[in-house]
């Protein structure tokens, strides 16, 4: 079988088909190493409070030393970027990679949210309360069959993912140059500003769709027991950018 995501890390997923044919598979493995749904959730767990406890020491680091948000950007960045490339060649590393992801966007989104939170009071709770919210309701509409993951759909989701990635490279390209796009702006209250982050987010929820059928057919087709590291890395991945979405459309919503 092939398996598709919207969201790049899952791409690993491709590695696994077929796995019952034989010893000619890039990945063979014994019937009670393979892959879990449930053992997905609880890598998926750790990930989660990972983030939140670098999370917590990147609030706390930012709100003493402002200036440190952006080396954290910068260095989560790296390493998001590196984490991806190498789990893309070698997915049994991200028992590793997954850690290390958590970790350091957990720093940068900790520092974030503090920054804005001192700005805007409540808004990373608030942004937390409805990232987790979107993520239940998701499973839900996955679950009661509200929402599938169909050919079409997953075209349209995947093709969304990498507008917006291209997006994203050219306003940090461009930034290099003093370049800034308004509409990319945690301040811009416009009504167009909001709409593009409403756009975003409601992208970001979607891909949650896919993922969820990517590590529910893994499981079922029998993909290898380290897919679990990986499939919980590549929830993290939506999930954090669904965050960081969230906090920007509030943070915009406060200056309209």
């Amino acid at each position: 079988m092939k398996f598709e995501s919207s969201n790049p890390a899952m791409k690993a997923f491709e590695k696994t088909e077929n796995l019952s044919l034989g010893p000619t598979d890039e990945f063979v493995v014994d019937n009670s190493q393979r892959m879990t749904i449930n053992g997905t959730v609880n890598k998926t767990g750790i990930l989660i409070v990972i983030a939140l406890f670098t999370g917590a020491w990147g609030w706390s680091k930012v709100m003493t030393s402002p200036q440190l948000l952006m080396p954290f950007f910068w260095t989560s960045l790296v390493v998001s970027i590196a984490c991806s490339l190498a789990l893309w060649k070698r997915p049994d590393w991200a028992h590793i990679g997954g850690p290390v992801y958590a970790a350091f966007q957990g720093v940068f989104l900790g520092a974030l949210s503090g920054m804005l939170d001192s700005v805007y009071p409540g808004i990373a709770i608030q942004a937390a309360m409805a990232t987790m919210a979107t993520v239940v309701g998701m499973l839900v509409a996955y679950k009661t069959g509200i929402i599938k993951a169909t050919p079409m759909f997953k075209k349209i989701i995947i093709t969304a993912i990498f507008g917006i990635m291209i997006f994203y490279g050219i306003s940090i390209l461009a930034s290099f140059f003093g370049v800034h796009f308004a509409v990319n702006s945690f301040s811009n209250g416009s009504a167009f500003s909001i709409g593009i982050s409403v756009l975003f987010v409601a992208i970001a929820a979607l891909s949650l769709i896919l993922d969820f059928d990517m590590v529910e057919r893994g499981s079922a087709e029998g993909a290898p027991k380290f897919m679990e590291w990986y499939g919980a890395f590549a929830l993290m991945v939506t999930i954090v950018w669904l965050y960081f979405e969230i906090l920007k459309l509030l943070s915009k919503l406060n200056n309209d």
